[in-house]
């Protein structure tokens, strides 16, 4: 088992439990609420229970990479799986992020072109690392 691997899957793991917590903050910052208003209760509902979903998605990836990176890493069909759809899951949020987000209504301060760089060099490093753990899992 290669160990710069299995110290980037325990560092993308970490990453993404860093993301969870400042996930907190993305209701407030981009006031979710005042967006949120016009809609019906049942989408504003059903709005919320999808970032929780995604928020919950991110946290057990974030457990399960930092707590069983070498089980991730065993090259069976479940560990291979997982890592790919981790990998498929973190790609696709950049292609998101590129190409269906429209975000002509978000302010251009600085700390929001900031944290879009940042945002997008960690889901690139997501990427990379999952992909290289399905890559290993292959071989």
């Amino acid at each position: 088992m290669n160990d710069y691997l299995l110290y980037a899957i325990q560092l993308a793991g970490l990453a993404q439990l860093v993301l969870v917590a400042g996930s907190v903050a993305i209701p407030r910052c981009l006031d979710w609420s005042g967006g949120l208003a016009g809609l019906m209760p049942l989408l504003r509902q059903m709005f919320w229970t999808y970032a929780v979903y995604i928020s919950v998605m991110h946290l057990f990836f974030g457990v399960v990479s930092l707590f069983a990176a070498e089980e991730l890493l065993g090259g069976g069909f479940i560990d291979t799986l997982l890592c790919v759809l981790m990998f498929v899951w973190w790609f696709a949020r950049i292609v998101i992020q590129f190409f269906y987000f429209d975000k002509s209504g978000l302010p251009e301060t600085r700390f929001n072109q900031l944290a879009e760089v940042a945002l997008v060099m960690l889901f690139g490093f997501l990427s990379v690392v999952y992909g290289w753990a399905v890559w290993g899992n292959m071989m």
